[in-house]
């Protein structure tokens, strides 16, 4: 069942498009998250929804209940759209102790004393702020503060939650722990949850949905392993992923009744759909995807070692290639490379291949392009 529905929404501000005409449809109960860089279009949509912000054009629906329809004339304002919002700024009274703060919509709704202690406990306990009713924002962390915000949108028990940003003023440690607590709080409460980040581990690791924008269009929507392993184009292939992707300029040709990529160092088979025509395209391949050896082998490309940085379980390995630099990612803890000059080559089945001309990807399909071994 659909829960928001957005058809042909756009959005001017003067003589500038933000937002062409959008269609999106998210299914009750998701966790979707609007990604991509900053001016993209994914905090207007947000506010679209909101109602904080008016569309030239286009349609909304709620749960099946419209709120903005152009042709029709309909506006709904946001107090009476049953929403749940948490801004990137907190959005605390600072004149209301932490108690008030949370539960100030419950009473302007006149729901029973009882109900509303209730409510309020529960929301603060998961939270981690039982025993701090009393005190007032300036008395709170910048941590604590953005979980006022959080036990508020719990206590509110909404059946859409909007989140605009609401970890990017955290430091990194609790920034993990809020990501855990959010994405139980929508679980728990079976909510719709439309997220807002630029932050693609945010989005990777919370969302059943992400919606990844680039100047107000969608680029894609899926699956977090689906925008990860099969990128629609080569902006998603680029913007998902840390570190980036490499990228290849190579060229597609038929050698018998087989495909053969070449290239900036590659050179190997691929199995592409039948009927794909020879031509110039990039190759995408993440820095999981390459292996370093010792020794050369089929297909492999020298290298040398250049920095090399353990990031814990995982170290990030830059090589010099040909005159540019590759990213490798293994999955071990290293502080130096036993030796210099190294070979590199990709595992079969993990090269993506992309139009050099439209950045569209080459083939769709189940899984990445499959790389014949050698």
């Amino acid at each position: 069942m659909t829960e928001v529905c957005l058809r042909g929404i756009t959005k001017h501000y003067g003589a500038h498009l933000a937002l062409p005409p959008l269609d999106l449809e998210i299914p009750k109960g998701q966790f979707v998250t609007l990604l991509g860089p900053s001016g993209c279009g994914k905090t207007t949509t947000l506010r679209i929804i909101a109602g904080l912000e008016t569309p030239s054009g286009g349609t909304l629906s709620l749960g099946g209940r419209t709120m903005f329809s152009e042709a029709g004339g309909e506006n709904v304002p946001p107090e009476k759209r049953g929403l749940g919002f948490i801004f990137q700024s907190y959005a605390l009274w600072p004149n209301m102790k932490v108690d008030r703060n949370v539960t100030l919509a419950l009473r302007q709704s006149k729901l029973p004393g009882a109900e509303i202690s209730a409510r309020l406990a529960e929301a603060l306990e998961k939270v981690q702020l039982a025993g701090m009713e009393d005190r007032f924002p300036s008395e709170l962390s910048g941590g604590q503060q953005q979980r006022v915000a959080v036990a508020r949108l719990i206590a509110a028990r909404n059946s859409i939650l909007l989140m605009d940003e609401p970890l990017s003023n955290l430091d990194a440690v609790l920034r993990t722990e809020m990501r855990t607590e959010l994405k139980r709080m929508s679980r728990d409460l079976g909510a719709t949850t439309i997220y807002v980040t630029h932050d693609q581990v945010e989005a990777l690791t919370m969302s059943d949905l992400v919606v990844v924008m680039k100047d107000g269009r969608i680029q894609q929507a899926g699956s977090p392993s689906e925008i990860y392993h099969r990128p629609a184009n080569l902006f998603v292939a680029e913007f998902i992923g840390d570190p980036k992707v490499n990228l290849f300029q190579a060229e597609l040709r038929r050698d018998g009744s087989r495909m053969r990529l070449a290239g900036e160092g590659l050179d190997m088979e691929v199995d592409l759909p039948r009927g794909t025509a020879p031509g110039k395209v990039t190759a995408a391949i993440r820095p999981e995807h390459l292996r370093i050896s010792d020794r050369p082998g089929p297909g492999a490309m020298e290298a040398a070692i250049d920095v090399v940085q353990p990031t814990g379980s995982q170290t990030i390995v830059t090589l010099r290639q040909g005159g540019r630099l590759l990213t490798c990612l293994v999955s071990r803890f290293l502080e130096a490379w036993p030796q210099e000059q190294v070979w590199v080559d990709a595992q079969p089945g993990h090269v993506m291949l992309f139009d050099r001309e439209t950045g569209q990807a080459l083939a769709a399909g189940p899984g990445p392009v499959a790389v014949a071994a050698e």
